[in-house]
Parts: C-alpha cells; sequence; structure tokens
C-alpha cells in the first residue's frame, strides 16, 4: 500500500468510481446493496440477501442452532436479538454508515448541472461547463465570455472536471457515532474499535493503546504495516485463486470419470439381454448420484473459496485507493478486515485443503461378464469411489497475518539436538535465546558452557562461563547476558562467534537465575526476590517473591519485567508484572505447572513455559486472554526456555535428548 501524492482529477474519479463499486456490491448478490447491512466482521449484505441465507443456513438439520457463519469468511455470528424469529435476525444487524453515504451519492451523481444565470434570465436549462469557486456558481459557455469574465474578472473559474465534483473522498462529511451523535476520530487499538472522544471516555479510559484515527493510520505507513498487509492479501488472493483452478480440475476429472463410467456402463449394456434394463437403470442411478455427492463436496469447498478470494481482492483494491485517498476511517476498517480475512484463508487451507482427497469414481467389470449364460442372472459390475491424498498446488500455503500475534497458530519449521559428538552425556539447557540475526543460544547447564548453533541447528561455537549458567536475555542486537553462579556474564555474538566481554560481580548471597536487561541494568532473580544489578554491580532488591522464580522476561515499550514463578498451588500465581506491585496476571497452576521459561513478544504478548503440564502458553499483552498455544498433541515435552524473536520462536523440549524445537507465527 504504497503511499502517493495527489492524483488528477480524471484519475481520482476513476479510482473513486471503482472503490465505490467495491464497497456498494453485495458479496451474495453480486449488485447495489439494497438496504446495507453489517456483520461484526465488518462484512456488509443486501438485507433480503442476507435474510435468505440465514434461513438458508439454518434449515433441516441446522434449524437449532443460535449463530450462522458469515457468508465471506465463515466467523460465526450471533443475531443481536435471539428470541426474534429467524427471518428478522437480518433487520436488527446496523446499516453501515460508510456503504449508505456512497450509496445516496451514487444516485446523486447523474443529476445534471445547469447554468446559473440562464435558468435565472432565460428559465432555460442550458448544461453548465466552467465552476466559479469565489461565487460558487455554476456558468455555460456563453455565460462565461459575456458575464462572468466581465462582473467577475478577479474569480477562479475552472471546468467542472478541474472542480473534481464527483470525487466523494474529498467531499465525504464526517462520519458520526451513533450512541453520542459525535465525530468518530479516536481509535482504540486494545479492542480493534473507532469511536467518538465521548467512547473513549467511557469504555476505552483503561485501554493502554487509544490514538487518533490519523495517528493510528500515520503509524501504520511509518511502520510498513499497510505494505505488510497489502503483501499478504496479494498472497491469499494468489492462494484462493490457485485453490479455485485446482478445484475446476476436480470438477472435470469427476466429469471425465463419470462420462468415461456411463459409456462402459452402455458398452457392456448392449452385449447381454434386455432383462438387465432395470439393472443398467439402478447401477446408473448409483454411479451418478456418487459423482453428484462429491461434486456438491468439491463446489461447496470452491464456492468458499471463491466468496473469500473476491473478498480479498476487494479489500486489497479498497485498500490501496482508501490510502491514496488518506481515508483514515477506511483505512482502519478495511486494515482490520483484512486481518480477519487472512485469518480464515488459513483457517481454509487447514481445514480444507489438508484433509480433502481427490475422489476417483470407475466402473468395475469382471471379465467372466462379457459371456452371457441365460441360466445366471448377470450383474452390471460395481461403482467403485477410489480416494488419494489432494495433490496441492504449488503457491497455496499458510499467510501470514499482520498485527496478530495474539490470534496466531504455530507451525513447527524444525528441531535439532543440543549434544555435540565429542559430549559423553546428555545435555541440559536451562536457557535460551532466539538472536536477531536468527542465531540460537543455549546456556548447557551442565558442562558450563554457552553454545551458539544456526537456526537449522547447525553447531558454531561455544564458550566457557566458568559457572553454571541459567537465564539468558539480550542486552542489544549484537550482545547478549547470562546468569550463573558466578555472576553475570556479558557476551558479544558474531555471526559465528562467542567473544566474553565483561562479567559482572554480584554479591556471593546473590544466586543469580532468572535474567532481563531493561533501561540500561539487568534485573535478577533469586529464590528469594528480584534485584537490579548496574553494569559496575550495585545491587538493589527490589521485589519478595514466595516463590522461587528461575526466569525473567522484560518489555522495554512498556518498562515491564515479567517474573514466572515456581508454585504449588492453584491458588498461588504463575505470570506476575513488574514494576507497579505484584500484578496477578491470571494464570495458575491449573492452566501451568512448573512454570519456567517466559519472554514477551513485540505487541506485549506473554509466553509461558509449563514444564509439567507440557504445554506453552500465550496470555494476551492486557492479561485478559489465555490460551495453549503448544502442547503435548504438539510434540512438547517438559520444556524449559523459551525465546521470541519476530514471529518466530524456540522452546527446549526434553524427549530422550534435550532438543531446541523451532517454530512460528502465523
Amino acid at each position: 500500500m504504497a503511499a502517493g501524492g495527489p492524483l488528477p482529477a480524471d484519475q481520482l474519479n476513476k479510482e473513486n468510481t471503482v472503490l465505490t463499486g467495491q464497497l456498494l456490491e453485495c458479496p451474495i448478490c453480486l449488485e447495489q446493496m439494497r438496504s446495507p447491512k453489517s456483520l461484526p466482521c465488518l462484512h456488509s449484505f443486501c438485507e433480503e440477501c442476507l435474510s435468505t441465507y440465514i434461513f438458508a443456513d439454518l434449515s433441516g438439520d441446522m434449524a437449532a442452532m443460535t449463530a450462522f457463519p458469515c457468508p465471506v469468511c465463515r466467523k460465526i455470528t450471533s443475531p443481536v436479538n435471539h428470541p426474534e424469529s429467524i427471518d428478522t435476525w437480518a433487520q436488527h444487524f446496523p446499516a453501515n454508515s460508510l456503504i449508505q453515504y456512497f450509496k445516496n451519492h451514487k444516485e446523486m451523481a447523474g443529476t445534471p448541472l445547469y447554468c446559473g444565470p440562464c435558468k435565472k434570465t432565460k428559465n432555460k436549462e442550458t448544461p453548465a461547463k466552467f465552476l466559479c469557486r469565489g461565487y460558487d456558481t455554476l456558468f455555460c459557455d456563453n455565460c462565461k465570455i459575456n458575464f462572468h469574465d466581465i462582473v467577475h474578472e478577479v474569480c477562479a473559474i475552472v471546468t467542472l472536471n478541474e472542480a473534481n465534483h464527483d470525487v466523494t473522498w474529498e467531499k465525504q462529511s464526517p462520519i458520526t457515532c451513533s450512541k453520542h451523535n459525535l465525530m468518530m476520530d479516536h481509535h482504540c487499538e486494545n479492542h480493534k474499535l473507532i469511536g467518538c472522544k465521548k467512547c473513549i471516555i467511557t469504555d476505552h479510559q483503561r485501554c493502554d493503546d487509544v490514538t487518533t484515527i490519523k495517528e493510528y493510520c500515520e503509524t501504520k505507513k511509518n511502520n510498513l504495516r499497510l505494505d505488510d498487509m497489502d503483501k499478504s492479501l496479494n498472497k491469499a488472493a494468489n492462494c484462493m485463486k490457485l485453490m479455485v483452478n485446482a478445484f475446476d480440475q476436480q470438477v472435470k476429472s469427476l466429469q471425465r470419470c463419470q462420462n468415461a463410467g456411463l459409456s462402459s456402463i452402455s458398452d457392456h449394456r448392449q452385449r447381454i439381454n434386455t432383462y438387465l434394463d432395470k439393472k443398467q437403470e439402478e447401477i446408473t442411478q448409483e454411479m451418478i448420484s456418487k459423482c453428484k455427492a462429491e461434486k456438491a463436496k468439491v463446489d461447496l469447498s470452491k464456492q468458499k473459496c471463491s466468496r473469500l478470494r473476491v473478498a480479498i481482492q476487494n479489500t486489497k483494491e479498497a485498500s490501496q485507493t482508501a490510502l491514496r485517498m488518506e481515508d483514515h476511517f477506511g483505512m482502519i476498517q478495511l486494515f482490520h478486515r483484512g486481518q480477519t480475512e487472512i485469518g480464515v484463508c488459513n483457517d481454509l487451507i487447514d481445514n480444507i485443503v489438508n484433509p480433502l482427497k481427490s475422489v476417483s469414481i470407475n466402473h468395475d467389470l469382471n471379465t467372466n461378464l462379457f459371456t452371457i449364460n441365460p441360466s445366471t442372472t448377470l450383474p452390471l459390475g460395481i461403482i467403485l469411489a477410489k480416494e488419494q491424498p489432494f495433490i496441492i498446488p504449488d503457491g497455496i500455503g499458510l499467510i501470514q497475518n499482520v498485527d496478530s500475534l495474539s490470534d496466531s497458530r504455530a507451525k513447527k519449521l524444525g528441531a535439532f539436538m543440543i549434544n555435540i559428538p565429542s559430549d559423553t552425556y546428555v545435555c541440559a539447557a536451562h536457557g535460551l535465546l532466539l538472536m536477531p540475526t536468527g542465531n540460537i543460544i543455549v546456556s548447557e547447564y551442565t558442562k558450563q558452557k554457552l553454545r551458539l548453533f544456526s537456526i537449522k541447528g547447525q553447531y558454531l561455537d561455544e564458550l566457557n562461563t566458568n559457572g553454571y549458567p541459567h537465564d539468558v536475555c539480550l542486552v542489544d542486537d549484537d550482545t547478549m547476558a547470562v546468569a550463573t553462579t558466578a555472576g553475570i556474564h556479558v557476551v558479544k555474538v558474531q555471526p559465528s562467534k562467542l567473544t566474553l566481554s565483561t562479567v559482572i560481580k554480584v554479591s556471593t548471597y546473590i544466586e543469580c537465575q532468572g535474567l532481563a536487561f531493561m533501561d540500561g541494568h539487568f534485573m535478577v532473580s533469586t529464590n528469594e526476590g528480584i534485584h537490579s544489578v548496574t553494569m559496575d554491580g550495585k545491587v538493589v532488591q527490589n521485589h519478595t517473591l514466595s516463590s522461587p522464580c528461575w526466569h525473567l522476561a522484560s518489555n522495554p515499550k512498556k518498562n515491564t519485567t515479567f517474573a514466572c514463578l515456581q508454585t504449588s498451588s492453584v491458588v498461588n500465581t504463575v505470570v506476575t508484572r513488574l514494576p507497579n506491585g505484584l500484578q496477578i496476571y491470571g494464570i495458575d497452576e491449573r492452566v501451568v505447572r512448573n512454570a519456567k521459561g517466559v519472554d514477551v513478544d513485540r505487541e506485549g504478548n506473554v509466553y509461558v513455559c509449563g514444564q509439567d503440564s507440557n504445554n506453552v502458553v500465550q496470555v494476551s499483552a492486557n492479561g485478559t486472554k489465555i490460551r495453549e498455544l503448544l502442547t503435548s498433541k504438539d510434540g512438547i515435552n517438559k520444556p524449559r526456555a523459551i525465546s521470541v524473536c519476530g514471529d518466530k520462536f524456540v522452546v527446549t523440549n526434553l524427549s530422550y535428548q534435550t532438543e531446541i524445537h523451532v517454530y512460528q507465527l502465523y
């Protein structure tokens, strides 16, 4: 979504017409929306089309359902008023004010413009060609020369094309809040909602990230997140196109199978007596029925992909045009809609492509049937449906979503052992760090070493720590530190080399375990508390802990440190956020048992390793959403340490030896 400067009037009008058409097109009937209704996922439809769709979707076996999927993104949507009849659900959804605005404007766009003086003096409707900006009056060719150019010599007059009357983005009136009737000019990132000033004060006062819509859009442009969204939407649209093509080929293949089967049945029918007419009819119907059933499955999958492809393409093109027009309200709505559609694209790939089978239906004949025996009732063969793995076309893959790590899933990229050929016993990893360069550093406890690996598991270097190493942390892009029984070791990290920079000695009564770096100093955890350690070794105790803490993580953007506590009771807290007291993060032993590793991603989401519960849990930045990202079903076994960098993270995994598992969030 590259930013652009002012556009010529004709190009602006053209792009505005395209965007207006995209926004006004109903995804169900593919015509201009009538009485547009908007679902919570921001997709809009004709009220009549939506009502018909809801009634059809919840008929038959689905009649008892109390919600329905969006026709485009398949997101489950609850009605505004459950007790109402299904026939009236659609009319209770809110109208999309932006779409209604463009609908009204488009209906008025064809109104002809006439010369003002001619209409007043001659009562004659002469088509206007010029606009006087000074008096906001329209003139024809004759009145311009004989009246305007004489009386209004100093006025600026332009042609109607130059006046750009049809550019609705610049003439658009502010979108107002339906609740408070104030201009909607603020955006809450925590709830991903747009509201007026009063909405923000009353409903979002405690939210961390509230800005004006202009500031939000400028941030997205400056951080290139809009460019990333454009690339992701383009990839998603290409994936849907390839899937639609693959389904077309499958339908053609099924059609060829059906034709070949029917031809085989007809040929064989000619070799036997007419008394087999009934048998022929039965088996013919079986062939058609099976093919019809399989085609219906393929057509349903194709319909889902086709609808999503059109929606993604419209979102992509509308986003590009909204960016050029600097329509901040539209940009935010389209950005959130793009996030939803990319998530649905990944769901379709997971739920449709991966379990999908390529079905071949054939007419199977026994060679003995070619000889007719009048004393034997001859069958006409059987219909065989053979399933084979569906061949996924090149180019179809999961799409990286934008600004949505809290809703992402984890895809395993690889795994490797931390033992090297010279080791004579099993190594134990207590700390783990994924560097911005992609290299991985492991603190190996038993041999008192730091080991450097590539992202693919290639052993590169190691460094003696002269003390048992525990937690590790990032200091800057090429510097890390490790907490040891001999103090804090600061290490320079080169592409294939580890070099000790300095050793920070601390008091002997402080046994360093967890380690984090923030604001020029280290945060160190012990069995009793959290301490602040300066670069010259000065120690100040910040907090007293009731449970041992083996790992720390810091979020420099929020100036907060996260402590992962080893608890034994379900009433005790596992994750706490510092320094504003010990703020409970709502996660306990019922979710994570024997918590160890902890880290924070770029959005502030917290990741915790449950060593005894064999899981990795993700906690949202505001602490309200907790979910298991990985479990034992994903091969997780006694995870000890975790490190997140960008959209990738690494976890220690204990099988018969310590492994490092590499994952990507998507």
